[in-house]
């Protein structure tokens, strides 16, 4: 996913930079394969690679001058990671992991990790800064009901749950508190990457549980919030658009498993009232890959790029 930083510094727009926010990304080597620290990209990977590579756990960031680390275990896990585009104004002041959203899965006896979340704060040469998180929530759970229960439940006082709904609503929970101490400290910030949820599946006015897990706000029929804890006012962008990533294999009546077409995107930028004055209206964008070959879907991903672009200009200063 891409957020276009456009920054407006005493009303004098400079070159819009780019920070890429990955969700899948096995090491550093093969985050420089594609984004070369030697042609002045900087980028970060989760620390749970440090941690797989036997290194102090910390997200392992590699700019120019330094040397990508190529994994060395058998088994290639995929991690968050950003990178930062070759001479831009921005920077990137802090990189941290957020461990506690590895809730551990009960894979049939097996218990099995869950991807951290990276803690990225972008500062501007104004002062401005913009907290993002990078996640890739528990798979398996698109559209299906989550229980209220697990997202008011401490998931570190439990044991790991051993279905995809009971495990991505255990994430809810530190996801919340991740939002409620931004919004505590009066930070804009921002959530992006794969929630592996249709936000928008749902019918109507009724808002999806994750959703309402994450905002606090669970209304009845008679507008009366049946959730006790306080409210928090978010946006989210796609906001009820089709995903356009591999339009031209669909079958318009699927039959089966509908996890397969992708019609409804289960990636999103998810945000708080302060990043929101940011947003440059109508700036978010999907990127399908251009002409796909049904070969084309063994080699290329299954999501396609997105970007929104933000003013992070002086009058954003913390």
């Amino acid at each position: 996913m891409i957020l276009d930083l456009d920054l407006d510094l005493d009303r004098e727009t400079l070159v819009v930079r780019i920070e890429m926010f990955l969700q899948e990304v096995t090491s550093p080597a093969a985050l420089d394969a594609v984004f070369p620290v030697a042609e002045g990209w900087e980028h970060c990977i989760s620390g749970q690679f440090a941690e797989a590579e036997g290194q102090t756990i910390a997200p392992v960031c590699t700019k120019s001058g330094m040397i990508a680390i190529k994994p060395t275990t058998a088994t290639r896990v995929q991690y968050p990671a950003v990178a930062l585009r070759p001479n831009s104004e921005l920077k990137i002041i802090s990189a941290a992991d957020y461990k506690p959203l590895d809730v551990t899965f009960d894979d049939n006896g097996t218990i099995r990790r869950i991807r951290w979340g990276l803690d990225i704060t972008i500062q501007s040469p104004a002062g401005s800064t913009l907290r993002v998180l990078n996640v890739h929530l528990k798979s398996g759970c698109f559209d299906d009901f989550i229980s209220f229960r697990l997202w008011n439940t401490d998931p570190s006082t439990g044991e790991p749950a051993s279905r995809a709904c009971d495990t991505l609503g255990q994430q809810m929970y530190p996801l919340r508190k991740w939002i409620e101490a931004r919004e505590t400290a009066g930070e804009a910030w921002m959530i992006v990457g794969d929630f592996n949820r249709r936000l928008d599946a749902q019918p109507g006015a009724i808002p999806d549980e994750v959703w309402i897990a994450l905002s606090g706000y669970n209304a009845d029929k008679t507008g009366h919030d049946r959730d006790p804890r306080s409210d928090i006012k978010l946006f989210r962008q796609p906001y009820e658009n089709m995903s356009t990533c591999w339009r031209e294999f669909r079958q318009p009546n699927p039959s089966g498993n509908p996890d397969t077409y992708n019609i409804l995107p289960i990636e999103f930028f998810i945000y708080g009232t302060r990043t929101a004055t940011m947003i440059v209206p109508e700036s978010e964008k999907q990127f399908p890959w251009p002409n796909p070959t049904p070969a084309d879907k063994m080699r290329l991903s299954d999501h396609c790029p997105s970007s929104l672009t933000i003013s992070m200009g002086s009058e954003h200063r913390p």
